[in-house]
């Protein structure tokens, strides 16, 4: 298996345009080589326009600014579903599949409340003083005629314009994702009925378009990991498509290198880092690994008396296959030799036990 310093950048512009098969061809295999090192790509040339990028940060500036009292008008619920809403600092935890393996007591402790309040997100009036081991506050969105994950939106005389711009961005991202996912079925060199299946899972109505804010915290306290941005972990999609500020400290595991390395996932303009989620790792079968990742301290800061990190916007796209739908190896991707990795499952499965120490009542 092949190592990068860096992280690799791909255009899959030949995904996105009228293409020749060569084109396309060539930009597939170098999906492959970078998907298959370490579950991870920059990608350019994938469709999105600069003007609704910028629309989109501008929005979640807007709506993170908002008084603690306003956006708790779109609370998201004590459980995991719906998943959809605002999410304060501190509600909802990440963490791995190893973590799972482990007690109740493990739970309590990656739930376990510091006393490190985040400046700029508290008020007395409604009684919200905020202590926490996770500083990142979000917003969830997704799919209009999905009726068990429901959107729960703000009133519109607090955010106007809000619900139409995020649900027509979210269809937006939804297109881009679909040019990326043949891409990935030629990567994978899938049959056409092993692509036409991939294809089937994915209507779109179960992914999750997410607006998060983490808010200026002292690097000392990330250093000694006292307090985290968003902890190493796995996404449970089949990819997620991610696209951040200039602020830096998004991170990716070197699965090549020896021990725990990472490599930053440097803010470039408009591109895109994609990573591999634990859905495709079993379409795949192993193929392309699930990307571990985090949110830390920018490469370059150093803990300081009073050094602060800057405020971090980010705007990740979850593509997920429909809640019903059966995951299973792709005969394709079973090596000579070798047998399927994973038992069939479904979303609804997978996620009923990957989301119980998620939120407090998972």
């Amino acid at each position: 298996m092949g190592s990068y310093s860096t992280i690799p950048t791909v255009d899959l512009s030949p995904f996105t345009t009228s293409s020749s098969l060569a084109a396309r061809q060539v930009a597939a295999k170098q999906l492959a080589q970078a998907c298959h090192s370490n579950g991870c790509v920059g990608i350019v040339g994938h469709g999105l326009s600069h003007g609704l990028l910028q629309q989109g940060f501008e929005a979640a500036k807007k709506l993170f600014g908002l008084p603690m009292e306003q956006k708790m008008k779109a609370p998201h619920p004590k459980g995991a579903v719906p998943h959809r809403g605002y999410s304060a600092p501190g509600m909802e935890k990440a963490y791995t599949k190893e973590d799972l393996q482990k007690d109740e007591g493990h739970r309590d402790a990656l739930r376990k409340i510091v006393d490190c309040k985040v400046r700029g997100l508290q008020s007395s009036s409604q009684g919200f003083t905020l202590t926490l081991t996770m500083a990142q506050e979000t917003f969830e969105v997704g799919s209009e005629e999905n009726k068990v994950q429901y959107n729960i939106w703000l009133p519109e005389d607090i955010m106007p314009g809000f619900r139409t711009f995020a649900t027509a961005c979210y269809w937006d991202l939804h297109k881009i994702s679909m040019h990326i996912l043949d891409a990935m079925i030629m990567a994978l060199g899938l049959s056409e009925k092993e692509g036409q299946y991939v294809r089937s899972l994915h209507s779109g109505h179960e992914n999750q378009l997410r607006f998060a804010h983490y808010p200026p915290v002292p690097v000392e306290k990330l250093d000694k990991e006292v307090l985290s941005r968003l902890p190493a972990h796995t996404d449970w999609s089949t990819f997620t498509l991610l696209f951040q500020d200039s602020a830096g400290g998004l991170e990716f595991e070197d699965r090549g290198g020896e021990g725990s390395n990472f490599m930053p996932a440097t803010p470039d303009g408009d591109k895109l880092y994609l990573n591999v989620g634990d859905m495709l790792m079993r379409l795949s079968n192993d193929y392309f690994p699930s990307a571990t990742h985090r949110v830390t301290i920018p490469k370059g800061l150093k803990p300081g008396k009073d050094q602060m990190t800057s405020a971090r916007y980010s705007i990740p796209y979850f593509v997920l296959p429909d809640d019903d739908a059966v995951i299973f190896p792709q005969e394709s991707c079973i090596q000579a030799g070798d047998k399927a990795h994973y038992k069939r499952t479904t979303l609804v499965e997978y996620a009923e036990h990957m989301a119980k120490w998620q939120y407090e009542e998972s």
